[in-house]
């Protein structure tokens, strides 16, 4: 049972967009990758690995359950179908990361899953450069986005794995990862999703100067790098920065009103001690934003603050802020380890993009997190020299 409940795991994990192909049972509306946690968490059960003692060495797991319960008591609902639904997300999110921490238990395991994790990431990400070159969902720039809502949700599924990928090629310098780093940054590039690109070429490079420094010794490194962060640079430029200099129409003029209704909110002292509730930005963002801008705003529907610092105070109030910069502090003091530097990632993109809450998206943010601060005890019989995930 214990190989039928792995091989069902990396099933799940290979196919974590999983949660497109959408049905109901009888009135329950449900999804593939919902399914698919189910009957991963039968055979985790049946396997005789759980134990309830283990509950409480997942800190972050336990963290996540208690802000919501808190939450859920202290605010007020505007939207129950947002509240539900976040917490669907959150619940199988919690669900297959305890099945992965506690199925997967050595660094190679987990590194084998995470890999096949990245695996399922560049499949879907094949699938969504066949699926708009059919003319499917074709975004009217030409952007990646496969069957996503928009290609920023692409770009943050594919990121982590590019990170991931990138970390093991310098490493090891095999051909393997090599071809994985190349195609997965290809995919991103592909999304034009210039925050994704910009905070993963961030942590690549603050990586390199942490565990390689010895590589700027080359001229030829040093050359490809300022290539690269001119490349870069100019693509933000370009694509975010122009657009906002010559139109009141661009994406960041979009954020400027966004995060100035965010700061309105905040003013309210409720909102800034309990926050608004467990997915209730947008009820809450519709409400106010016409009133703060004095105008017609350039939407009405946003789903996330687009600010991972206003993300967690609205949804957990100053209980969520304090966790996330306790977060951030300690993924800092433990960059010696690859999922510190994928959640570096979460938190720099975070600054200005925010679809963690969902289906995907925050499987990811809280497996990596949990790996990223955790204090595994050593194994007195191994000691890893090279990096831990």
């Amino acid at each position: 049972m214990k190989k039928i409940n792995t091989y069902l795991l990396f099933t799940t994990v290979f196919l974590l967009q999983a949660y497109l192909i959408r049905f109901s049972i009888r009135s329950y509306p449900t999804n593939l990758q919902e399914l698919l946690i189910i009957l991963t968490a039968t055979t985790f059960l049946a396997s005789g690995l759980f134990k309830i003692k283990n509950l409480l060495k997942h800190k972050v797991l336990i963290i996540f359950v208690l802000l919501t319960i808190i939450s859920l008591l202290t605010t007020d609902i505007e939207s129950k179908i947002d509240l539900i639904r976040h917490e669907k997300f959150l619940f199988f999110a919690l669900a297959l990361t305890f099945i992965f921490l506690e199925t997967l238990q050595s660094k190679q395991e987990r590194e084998r899953g995470v890999e096949v994790m990245g695996l399922g990431a560049i499949a879907f990400g094949l699938f969504s450069i066949i699926y708009n070159l059919l003319g499917h969902n074709t975004a009217y720039d030409f952007r990646l986005l496969g069957p996503l809502d928009a290609a920023v949700y692409l770009a943050f599924y594919l990121s982590p794995f590019l990170i991931f990928f990138a970390i093991k090629w310098l490493n090891e310098r095999t051909n393997k990862y090599l071809i994985l780093t190349i195609t997965a940054a290809a995919m991103l590039i592909a999304t034009r999703s210039m925050g994704a690109i910009g905070a993963t070429f961030i942590v690549v490079l603050l990586y390199l100067l942490k565990q390689h420094s010895a590589l700027f010794s080359s001229k030829k490194v040093k050359i490809a790098l300022l290539t690269a962060t001119i490349l870069v640079a100019g693509g933000i430029f370009y694509t975010k920065i122009l657009p906002t200099l010559n139109t009141n129409y661009s994406s960041l003029d979009e954020r400027g009103e966004i995060w100035a209704t965010s700061a309105s909110l905040m003013k309210n002292p409720r909102n800034l001690i309990f926050g608004t509730g467990l997915g209730q930005f947008q009820a809450n963002y519709f409400a106010e934003v016409k009133s703060v801008l004095g105008r017609e705003p350039l939407d009405y529907y946003v789903l996330q603050p687009h600010n991972i610092f206003f993300l967690f105070i609205f949804n957990y109030g100053l209980l969520g802020l304090i966790f996330i910069l306790v977060a951030a502090k300690k993924t800092l003091k433990n960059l010696n380890r690859t999922s510190a530097f994928i959640i570096l990632y979460f938190l720099i993109h975070g600054l200005i993009d925010t679809p963690i809450f969902k289906n995907d998206i925050l499987i990811l943010f809280i497996l990596f997190l949990e790996m990223a601060i955790s204090n595994p005890k050593p194994n007195p019989l191994k000691q890893d020299k090279d990096h831990p995930l």
